[in-house]
């Protein structure tokens, strides 16, 4: 015969019994939502780094084959996620910014002597589709889109020798700068597409006898000619200022 002793210490145990199997439940439970949101912020993390590599694959299926306008927009897109740093960009030139390039690096919201800045999109090498421009310590850095990359293909290239911009004869062209206290020189060069199309050399000085002179080179031809003042200054007038 179970006596009532016996029942409290049956009733006492289910009770602990019970009291264990909600424990287990909600340790089990809050060990699935942790394992859940660890799994999610590692798919996350994970995916960051690969970002620009899917991105990339994705505009290279969807370049091909389409208009003008779809390639704009693509081009604009990949301009974005440049200045986003979700991909680098390539340079091709032996002086500048050196690549691989990543717009974290540019301190494009920083206010130092050296931080760069969105300036505009412009057709600088007049194919019909807008460059990237920055603007940094030497003057303009321009970007294009080739074969699907971010390319870096004209920039200031240090103390003395700035990027500018251009407007002459119907064209765009970018100028490389260079003052000193007594004279300049500056190197034009138009493009169409890719390809570096023409170049014009222009620039004062002064001859032995301390005359100061202008000059424009010769076409085809690092020989130069001596022009007019008037002629220089329709020249530096067209070197936009904005």
């Amino acid at each position: 015969m179970t006596t009532r002793k016996n029942k409290k210490k049956k009733k006492t145990r289910i009770f602990s019994i019970c009291l264990i199997i909600i424990a287990l439940l909600l340790i089990v439970g809050c060990g699935l939502y942790i394992l859940k949101d660890k799994l999610v912020n590692t798919t996350e993390t994970s995916n960051s780094p690969v970002v620009s590599t899917e991105v990339q694959n994705q505009y290279d299926d969807a370049s091909a084959g389409t208009s003008s306008d779809e390639n704009a927009e693509i081009k604009e897109d990949l301009f974005g996620l440049f200045l986003d740093g979700k991909i680098d960009a390539e340079s091709i030139l032996e002086e500048g910014i050196e690549g691989p390039i990543n717009a974290s690096t540019l301190d494009l919201e920083g206010d130092e002597w050296d931080s760069y800045h969105f300036c505009d999109y412009r057709d600088v090498n007049n194919d019909g589709d807008a460059e990237l421009m920055l603007s940094g310590p030497y003057g303009y850095s321009f970007f294009d889109i080739r074969d699907n990359k971010v390319i870096l293909f004209e920039d200031g290239l240090g103390t003395g020798a700035t990027c500018l911009l251009a407007y002459y004869k119907n064209a765009y062209w970018i100028v490389q700068a260079h003052a000193w206290e007594d004279s300049d020189d500056f190197s034009m060069h138009r493009y169409e597409g890719s390809t570096l199309a023409e170049t014009l050399r222009f620039g004062s000085d002064a001859d032995e006898n301390d005359e100061k002179y202008f000059y424009r080179s010769l076409p085809n031809s690092d020989d130069i000619e001596k022009i007019s003042e008037a002629e220089y200054n329709e020249l530096i007038d067209s070197i936009l200022q904005d």
